[in-house]
């Protein structure tokens, strides 16, 4: 038998081709540009033979074997195109046509129709009767091209399924479906999410979720890759259901997780009308999740984007032109004292807009009061997890792991790429550990779900830790002081797995924070990493989180990651800028602006951190959106988004990676840096006068390693590699202590405990779900999770008002029952804007208007 790497001899229709031994006919005829027709073969699938379009002859083999299942052997002599082949094609494409709405595919005039029709459109669709949101994309009109079908010889049996409406970013019309099951192998075999199958038998055979269920309940993570894969106007996305065929596309990188997925973008016109995943073997592998597929043109395109810069006065906007915008900007920040100027800047914009934002603070304002919200964000955490994110693991070592500890991790929406990995090498034999006391999508592919009770988590790992400890030394086990969980056995087994794998690797999620006592659970993982000789993946939801620590967008860093208060760091990019730097520390952060300390100035850049006006004189706000009324906004400037703009990111991994401009701005909008730069220039400072983000580029590169032209981009690990690496002197970051609640248990006043959290969903301050329809089935924010049992008590069904009341605050949430939930346990996620305090509340809850 040969082996997958040798070479071997055939004949594909009189052309002798060497291939890959373990090829199928059908690859080698691909990759030797030799036309095969067929609709339910696709790469990285397993070969399903299902459609029968490919069928060839071979000499020795009886009848007319599928050339997407057969495998080549050496001196085979295949026929690809004979008289008799192309017969039984066209009878089996008519077969399939009898039950597809086929009219454009054999209209003699449809060439015509193409031509022509165009002219006249009504509500959006092109008039005549092209009707298929497929037109001019679908490789079923393809094959019946090439096949040369022109007319059907069997009765038409046209389905009557009605359109499937009801899911968030693209409809089902399974009247055009032929049943290829390519969208349900993409499902099981590649996402690994096993939301799909075929529903019935023979005639009435349809696909969809097992069950009854909607795609939802399923377990569907709205990825996409069924629709990428479609063969025919089936399945159709929402926002670009008639855009047709893009013009061109744009490979960049999102910018909407930390995760840093390639996307290949779509463009018609100036237009974004889609995004495609990339084949990038460093990260997504030809996976989006559900922001990355699906929310990008709805997000870029809106039409509440700013297109002009203006003032306030009196309630009123006064649009400027971007000079009188930039005038009015320097005359203000002229006559700032540095100590009462504050910049906010948000992790969603590119390494050069961060640097140039720090370096207006520092050489322009002669200040280090430069935050981000990542203080808020992760709270008292903040100091551990920039300690785990100096080391970060990649994906690739997520692949290789024989176990997996994930602690306060969903992979459902956000994330799914990591979601994918996860279950990839659980097939593959490694055991996935999930922590988490909120019902999450890991716990049904997870070998063991272990639930602390709510603030038992520090004991919980501590405990964690102590069994591992006691499996390893292989003394036999006792119990723990504390006990962590009500099933003993769970814990020991986890242990065990643990103290016995040969490599193991902990993945951090969002949930981490919303924990009663954060620091310490950060500060328990790194020890037992420690113990385990471990890897650690810190998934941080914002794209740019390294980044903006590594360009020194603190208070308490320099460029490089370096204390602020180095005084030969200072002498070195003083030299740099040509400008002196600040040598005095500040008290000022993102958490004086939370709680109401006023500012001469305050510079908002990509961020909203609250729900109505912070403190400060005069307030200029720079984003894509403009700012709720309640935000009575000085000066608002319109900035560009990461899809028309050129730049670097650098992901959850430390990875530097490529931002590319793929359309123009809307009106008058500019990127960040270039705003300030020019700023800066009306103010009369030198150092600003960059022709182009490439030379932002080369600056930054004086000061961190790994950077060094635009078009030198190497996807490393930037953070890894630095020397000195990231964060080496003093770089603690100022952050309120952890402190307890008044009370963190339940009691007969208050019987319940809420858990809240902050919405991770956002782009530049702005929830997703505020300006992408479809998020907002998915990312349920202001609403009260309650379980089935609480809700019989409160007399609640889902949607009622709930008013529930702290010792310290009385809200109203509408509420949601699910059967996942903790008896006893509420959970709601805030909107942005909200600071959630610390968690858990004890309280009681009431029906509304009873």
């Amino acid at each position: 038998m040969s082996k997958p790497s040798e070479t071997i001899t055939i004949n594909i229709d009189n052309q002798f081709l060497q291939v890959g031994a373990g090829k199928t006919i059908l690859q080698a005829a691909e990759q030797n540009h030799i036309y095969i027709p067929t609709l339910c073969a696709y790469k990285d699938l397993t070969p399903f033979g299902g459609c029968r379009m490919c069928i060839v002859e071979v000499d020795g083999l009886r009848g007319f074997p599928t050339a997407c299942t057969t495998p080549v052997v050496e001196g085979m002599n295949i026929r690809t195109n004979t008289v008799q082949l192309q017969n039984i094609r066209s009878e089996i494409l008519q077969l399939i046509l009898s039950e597809h709405p086929c009219s454009c595919l054999i209209c003699d005039e449809q060439e015509e129709c193409k031509e022509f029709s165009g002219t006249i459109r009504k509500a959006t669709v092109t008039t005549g009767c092209r009707y298929c949101p497929n037109d001019g994309q679908c490789e079923l009109a393809e094959v019946a091209k090439k096949v040369g079908v022109k007319e059907i010889n069997y009765p038409i049996n046209y389905r009557y399924y009605r359109v499937e409406r009801e899911d968030p970013f693209y409809d089902r019309d399974y009247n055009l479906c032929i049943l290829c099951g390519r969208c349900i192998r993409m499902c099981q075999e590649i996402r690994a999410a096993n939301a799909l199958t075929f529903k019935q038998r023979g005639q009435k055979t349809v696909i969809g979720p097992a069950y009854n269920r909607t795609h939802i309940e399923a377990g569907c993570e709205f990825c996409g890759a069924c629709v990428s894969i479609c063969p025919t106007g089936a399945l159709s996305e929402k926002t670009r259901k008639w855009e047709g065929k893009a013009e061109r596309e744009e490979i960049t990188t999102c910018a909407l997780c930390g995760v840093g997925c390639q996307v290949h973008l779509q463009i018609k016109g100036r237009d974004i009308i889609g995004a495609l995943p990339a084949d990038d073997p460093l990260i997504n592998n030809g996976q989006l999740c559900v922001k990355g597929r699906f929310c990008i043109p709805e997000l870029i395109n809106n039409h509440q984007r700013l297109k002009k810069p203006y003032r306030a006065h009196d309630g009123l906007k006064i649009e400027l032109t971007f000079e009188q915008a930039i005038e009015e900007a320097a005359k203000k920040l002229a006559v700032c004292p540095p100590n009462e100027f504050g910049m906010i800047v948000s992790q969603n914009i590119t390494n050069e807009d961060l640097y140039i934002a720090q370096k207006f603070t520092r050489a322009v304002m002669g200040s280090n009061n430069i935050d981000t919200m990542a203080r808020i964000y992760y709270g008292a955490g903040l100091n551990n997890y920039v300690g785990l994110m100096k080391s970060s693991a990649t994906l690739e070592s997520l692949r290789k792991a024989a176990t997996i500890l994930c602690i306060g991790l969903d992979t459902r929406y956000g994330g799914s790429v990591v979601g994918v990995e996860l279950r990839m090498a659980n097939r593959k034999g490694a055991k996935i550990i999930t922590i988490n006391s909120h019902p999450h999508n890991l716990s049904i592919v997870a070998h063991t779900w272990l639930k602390p009770e709510s603030g038992e988590e520090v004991g919980f790992i501590q405990s964690l830790a102590r069994l591992i400890g006691k499996a390893k030394s292989k003394r036999p086990d006792a119990k723990s002081e504390t006990k962590p969980h009500p099933s003993d056995n769970d814990i020991e087994t986890a242990a065990r797995i643990l103290a016995e794998s040969s490599s193991v690797i902990i993945l951090i999620g969002s949930d981490v924070f919303k924990y009663l006592n954060s620091p310490k659970v950060l500060e328990e993982i790194g020890k037992l990493a420690r113990s385990l000789q471990a890897e650690i993946m810190p998934l941080p939801a914002q794209n740019n989180f390294n980044g903006a620590l590594l360009m020194g967008a603190y208070p308490e860093l320099l460029p490089g990651g370096f204390s602020s208060a180095r005084k030969d760091k200072q002498a070195q990019l003083g030299e740099i800028w040509g400008s002196q730097i600040p040598d005095w520390a500040t008290s000022w952060n993102a958490e004086a602006v939370m709680t109401g300390k006023r500012m001469k100035i305050l510079y908002l850049i990509g961020e909203v951190p609250l729900r109505e006006r912070p403190a400060s004189d005069f307030l200029i706000f720079q984003n894509l959106y403009p700012p709720e009324s309640i935000y009575r906004t000085d000066l608002v400037l319109p900035s560009a988004a990461f899809t028309e703009i050129d730049g670097t990111f650098i992901n959850g991994e430390g990875r530097l990676q490529r931002v590319r401009k793929a359309v123009e701005p809307p009106g008058f909008a500019l990127p960040d840096w270039k705003i300030l730069c020019l700023i800066a220039q009306k103010m009369g400072k030198k150092g600003f006068d960059f022709d182009s983000v490439d030379d932002v580029h080369k600056e930054i590169s004086c000061q961190v390693n790994g950077f060094s032209s635009l078009d030198n981009i190497k996807r490393e690990t930037v953070i890894m590699t630095l020397e000195p690496a990231c964060l080496t002197g003093k770089s603690d970051f100022a952050i309120d202590p952890y402190q307890a609640p008044d009370s963190g248990k339940a009691n007969m006043e208050f019987p319940y405990l809420l858990h809240t959290a902050i919405s991770e969903h956002t782009y530049r301050g702005f929830p997703l779900a505020s300006y992408v329809e479809g998020l907002k089935k998915l990312f349920i924010e202001a609403t009260l999770e309650i379980s089935p049992e609480d809700a019989k008590k409160a007399g609640l069904i889902s949607g009622d008002e709930v008013i529930v009341t702290s010792a310290k605050f009385e809200k109203t949430w509408p509420a949601r029952i699910m059967a996942e939930q903790t008896a006893g346990i509420l959970h709601v996620t805030l909107p942005q804007g909200e600071v959630p305090g610390r968690n858990p509340y004890p309280v009681r809850i009431r029906k509304k208007n009873v």
